[in-house]
């Protein structure tokens, strides 16, 4: 009970003066306002006598005055609005903003993967455990083959976000790579993200080399140190592949050295880009804040209901006792 007591308060206590009115009133206001004419009625004392007139004026009980206050204060508690602080709670907020960087070109198709999967069920099958340990981060996702485009918005919706996972198709924004476009397209997204204090972060994976970026690569790497943005490669692919299969290991640690991240290389064989993104979840520790917060509960409505009551009981009482008489 004392603990209950020590979070209530008012919201406007400066009310309770108005306790006092009733008294000033009584005490301060004339009881009898001074008769100044008269008028002479002859059958004055047999209209008095018939009337009873003269029987001394019924005085308030004690119970009547007792109701009085009690209803009055009631009032007067309700009016300064009473109010319950809530026990604090906490909030966890994500301060780390992540944009998945991943390739859909016509290179992904081929199943070269593990157990006969095709290059993007594998990345489909490993970015799915990623996003569900990365419980307190907000990520975003950007796709790219010919073009590049934002396919889901940085949030902390991992559902919507496996959802849209799951919808990758291998070319369905056309043949080749643009990895300098889809790099500036990811800075742009996380610039636009709502917590500018969050550390934004992008994963850039391609199993190619880029062919059909307007934004040279280079440059978009550049674009990303300047906005803070820190970006990490993965090289999905077979390096002793030639041709415009070949995966630019080269540029990829590039990008990511002038941008602060790290390079990973994953082979399409074996388990090593599940391998990968299990090294850059350790190496990429998740970042929050803890906030407290706490709110009042208005009390109020329980001393008006309890006046309320009091004034019903009073009136049903009385009502009653005119009925016996």
């Amino acid at each position: 009970m004392s603990e209950f007591l020590s979070r209530v308060d008012f919201a406007w206590p400066w009310a309770g003066v108005l306790v006092l009115l009733p008294l000033l009133a009584r005490f301060v206001l004339p009881v009898k306002q001074p008769v100044t004419e008269q008028v002479r009625v002859p059958f004055l004392p047999e209209l008095a006598e018939s009337l009873q007139l003269s029987a001394p004026a019924p005085r308030s009980s004690g119970w009547a005055s007792l109701l009085f206050w009690a209803v009055w204060i009631l009032l007067i508690i309700a009016l300064a609005r009473p109010e319950y602080l809530m026990p604090p709670k906490t909030l966890i907020k994500p301060m780390r903003n992540i944009v998945l960087i991943l390739d859909v070109s016509g290179s992904m198709e081929k199943n070269d993967a593990q157990n006969g999967q095709t290059r993007l069920q594998a990345v489909q099958q490993t970015v799915r455990t990623f996003i569900e340990q990365r419980k307190n981060d907000r990520i975003g996702l950007v796709i790219f083959a010919s073009q590049a485009w934002p396919f889901a918005p940085i949030s902390e919706d991992k559902q919507a976000l496996l959802s849209r996972i799951a919808q990758l198709a291998p070319a369905m924004a056309g043949q080749q790579t643009a990895v300098g476009d889809a790099l500036g397209v990811a800075v742009k997204l996380l610039d636009q993200s709502l917590d500018a204090d969050a550390a934004k972060m992008a994963i850039l994976l391609t199993d190619g080399n880029d062919t059909a970026s307007q934004l040279p690569p280079t440059l978009a790497a550049q674009l990303a140190a300047a906005h803070h943005v820190m970006v990490d490669t993965i090289a999905f692919g077979d390096t002793s592949s030639s041709g415009e299969d070949k995966v630019d290991t080269a540029l990829l640690e590039k990008i990511a050295a002038t941008s602060g991240g790290n390079a990973w290389h994953a082979a399409t064989q074996g388990d090593a880009l599940s391998q990968v993104w299990q090294q850059i979840d350790a190496q990429t520790p998740q970042q929050v804040k803890t906030l407290g917060f706490s709110w009042h509960r208005p009390l109020f409505h329980w001393p008006l209901t309890a006046a309320l009551a009091l004034l019903l009981l009073y009136a049903i009482g009385n009502t009653l006792l005119r009925g016996r008489t």
